[in-house]
């Protein structure tokens, strides 16, 4: 009796260990421009959800949530919806302004973030409770030309990244600026990294820069050309893979010609700047400008 109860177990050990290994990785993608937001399996890039958006809704950021809803930004708001499609709240922006990011933060809550003058920065419980809320002058005067994706730092600062300026603003909850460093291009997202560098994705300027926000230096650059198999259209959305790489969104709505240049749409580096995965479908995918991973 003891023997079978050993090989038993033994069996259900094999089984458990089989199945665990078979688990792919979950991706959440959408886009401006994109009429859906999609799951897709990361192994197989098969669609296994989708949740289709309005004409004209620009999605900008979409982020899977801690007990498996979609949080997403819409141009005129952010809402939660459930996986199926029911919504669980919804908050809009004023007229004229642009609600651009939607986040999960470290501590469950969400991060939002709609342009205007002024702009607008709020935390928000999971269930649509508004718990802080930050008001920024940025100074630039058409909000679609302020900013797309805000994120918070461990130090719970925000860093805003500014298209029109070329720059990532440093501003603590209070709405006071705290720090102000000199990019390239039009960045759309900044992400603070383990070692507390940034990675600043530089939309139009076609390049992907890690900086050192204290001495301002630039620790790594990547330009239109030089990471092996892509070539870089609008830098957009940035997110952290599971083993310290790094997803890049390559959204190729400003180019009349990214058909023809067949670079992936989105791909993963590892920490020597190699594409370890990419994923290359005009067909099946639209212009995917933001990447959240589903645990």
């Amino acid at each position: 009796m003891k023997k079978i109860s050993i090989f038993l177990y033994f069996i259900l050990f094999l089984i458990s260990n089989t199945s665990g290994q078979n688990k792919t990785e979950k991706l959440l993608l959408g886009g401006s421009g994109w009429n859906k937001i999609v799951i897709i399996d990361k192994e197989s890039k098969q669609i296994e959800w989708e949740h289709p958006l309005q004409e004209g809704w620009e999605c900008n950021s979409v982020a899977a949530t801690p007990d498996g809803n979609i949080l997403f930004s819409y141009g005129k708001g952010a809402k939660t919806i459930n996986r199926n499609h029911q919504e669980i709240w919804n908050i809009t922006v004023p007229d004229g302004c642009e609600m651009q990011t939607a986040r999960v933060l470290s501590d469950g809550n969400y991060l939002l973030a709609w342009t205007g003058h002024p702009a607008v920065i709020m935390e928000v419980s999971p269930k649509g409770k508004i718990l802080s809320r930050t008001e920024y002058e940025t100074g630039i005067g058409h909000p679609h030309s302020q900013f797309r994706q805000l994120n918070k730092n461990p130090r719970g600062n925000y860093l805003i990244p500014l298209i029109s300026t070329s720059e990532v603003r440093e501003i603590s909850p209070d709405g006071k600026l705290i720090s102000t460093l000199k990019t390239e291009g039009t960045p759309f997202t900044t992400l603070e990294s383990v070692n507390g560098n940034y990675w600043i994705a530089c939309g139009d300027g076609h390049a992907l820069v890690e900086v050192n926000p204290d001495s301002r230096q630039v620790i790594r650059r990547y330009s239109e050309n030089d990471i092996k198999g892509v070539r870089l259209f609008f830098t957009a959305g940035l997110c952290k893979g599971s083993d310290g790489s790094l997803y890049i969104c390559n959204w190729q709505g400003h180019s009349h010609d990214a058909n023809e240049a067949n670079s992936p749409q989105l791909f993963e580096i590892n920490h020597k700047g190699e594409i370890v995965w990419s994923l290359n479908d005009n067909r099946t995918f639209g212009m995917i400008s933001t990447v959240s991973i589903i645990n």
